[in-house]
């Protein structure tokens, strides 16, 4: 094997560094002090949907045109998946060039793309789907194996942390175990393995940990999260002893992680503003007077939690749950006519309502840069119940995108609070601008990962200005292999313990894959389990 990179989602030094100091992970230890580390920049937003693919392809998202879990489309939104990417992946491009390439549960790696080796797709696969290539490795290993894990089975609320970490615990063990045998019998050039239950472990567990938390309690749990990374510093050390001495090992998450403490729901700020507006049918008019009294998806969902049938309700059928969700406010009560914005996304994406690109659109192109200035001055003024301003930077589209998906992108980024507050990602979880996190996650991400390099070619010291896009030409150059022109990232090669020349070259178009929409049912098992994780 010449490269494992190892890919463990949400990982943060901020965690990493102390608990190495400690004597905790002892392998992640070592390849820090016998190799190079430092931040890696994340995408805006700093998010699994758009982070994995900018990695895997070296492009921005206005180039590979996936901004986050979702596409919005004013109304309605779409889910993305593998086949939404308009760039070729590292995966295939070094397929195409000879190379074998091993992929072990990347996000947005569905569906499966025949690569020259073999690939297993990640958390946004579908139950019932073929998420492997070629199509029968999954059958051919699980009489051995067991069954392959994407996703976590028990679903995090307060009182079941036993349950869950037990669960998170053998969803990363399961991880470790496919990839240990995979590499030992279908042997690659490049290996990537990804763990994803660290994000999810953080997501809820963080408060229990951060003493500094406003929502922490003493809890035999609190070490839970640093047990999780102990866990995966464990297959990691596996890995080391399996490869040879001459692999060059990187290590990388798709973002970082610190506390939650709070969420905005846009919308209901923008309805304040008078930049979004609600029909006049009394139906609407009713449920905004229910919204603004305490009637609300967050009200009920507490009730439902109270009495621990969480677990439940988001196995209801996709009909019923609408059914219900149409009750409350959301985008089916919005007047386009007349709306001029609107949120969507869980980080502080904001939308304009473009014509041509909403279904209903009525900015102009002319209006545009106008519009959306009176949108930030808005929402420059956005304080929480205390008067305290939470807008801690205004990010424009054309500050972080370029290429030919760029408007299909947020118009506007917002930062919150460094980070400690994200925006609710659908209409609105209640009737309030600044409210609690309706399913009580206690950690959200940053945009600052961590990125560490091991190996021959690589020399030691601090890694300074990573960014996430680089990482892709990085392989490229340590491959020896010159780097296709049309990535955006640049070779890393403070990394390299000599000097090199980095040559560049331009590849034959490579075809992306065929759009496939998934069916209801998988469509519906998707949006599930992003519900189940606090992504919808």
């Amino acid at each position: 094997m010449k490269i494992l990179i190892l890919g463990l989602d949400g990982a943060t030094f901020d965690l990493i560094l102390p608990w190495v100091e400690q004597g905790h992970l002892p392998n992640l230890g070592r390849l820090i002090g016998e190799g190079t580390h430092g931040e890696l920049r994340s995408t805006l937003p700093p998010v699994t949907s758009p982070a994995w693919p900018t990695f895997m392809t070296g492009c921005n998202p206005g180039k590979h045109g996936v901004f986050d879990f979702i596409q919005p489309n004013g109304t309605n939104y779409s889910l993305v998946n593998a086949t939404r990417l308009q760039q070729p992946t590292i995966w295939q491009m070094l397929s195409n060039k000879g190379y074998r390439v091993g992929v072990l549960n990347v996000p947005v790696t569905y569906p499966p793309q025949p690569v020259n080796g073999f690939m297993v797709s990640g958390i946004l696969s579908p139950k019932r789907g073929e998420i492997s290539y070629p199509s029968d490795l999954i059958e051919r290993y699980a009489p051995t194996l067991g069954e392959y894990r994407i996703a976590p089975k028990v679903q995090y609320k307060r009182g079941s942390e036993a349950a869950y970490i037990d669960d998170i615990y053998s969803l990363i063990d399961a991880h470790g175990k496919w990839a240990l045998h995979l590499m030992e019998h279908e042997p690659v050039d490049v290996m990537m393995v990804h763990f994803i239950a660290l994000d999810l472990m953080s997501h809820a567990l963080w408060r229990l940990m951060d003493t500094t938390h406003p929502q922490h309690e003493p809890s035999p749990f609190q070490h839970a999260i640093r047990d999780g990374y102990k866990r995966v510093d464990g297959w990691i050390g596996r890995f080391l002893d399996l490869i040879s001495p001459e692999t060059d090992v990187l290590v990388m998450s798709d973002h970082g992680f610190g506390p939650l403490h709070g969420i905005v729901n846009l919308n209901n700020f923008l309805l304040e503003k008078g930049f979004l507006k609600l029909n006049r049918k009394p139906v609407t008019q009713l449920k905004a007077l229910a919204f603004k009294y305490g009637v609300s998806p967050a009200s009920i969902y507490r009730q439902i939690e109270k009495i621990g049938l969480q677990n439940i309700a988001t196995r209801v059928s996709k009909n019923t749950r609408n059914q219900v969700l149409g009750k409350f406010l959301n985008y089916d009560n919005v007047d386009w006519s007349r709306t001029i914005a609107y949120s969507m996304g869980h980080v502080g994406q904001i939308y304009l309502n473009m014509i041509g690109r909403e279904p209903h659109g009525i900015v102009s192109v002319e209006n545009y840069l106008a519009t959306r200035q009176a949108v930030v001055d808005a929402l420059r003024t956005l304080t929480d119940d205390e008067g305290r301003p939470i807008v801690t930077d205004i990010i424009l589209r054309e500050e972080t995108y370029h290429g030919d998906y760029t408007d299909q992108g947020p118009d506007i980024h917002l930062i919150l609070d460094d980070y400690n507050i994200i925006a609710y990602p659908l209409f609105a979880t209640n009737g309030e601008i600044v409210t609690e996190q309706i399913r009580g996650d206690s950690g959200c991400h940053r945009r600052e990962g961590i990125l560490i390099a091991h190996g021959e070619q690589l020399g030691d010291g601090d890694i300074e200005d990573a960014d996430i896009l680089d990482l892709a030409p990085t392989i490229f150059a340590l491959l020896g292999e010159p780097v296709p022109e049309h990535i955006d990232g640049n070779v890393l090669t403070d990394l390299f313990s000599e000097s090199i020349v980095v040559e560049t070259e331009a590849l034959d178009d490579l075809a992306t894959q065929d759009a496939e929409k998934l069916s209801d049912a998988d469509r519906q098992a998707v949006e599930d389990r992003l519900r189940s994780l606090g992504y919808l």
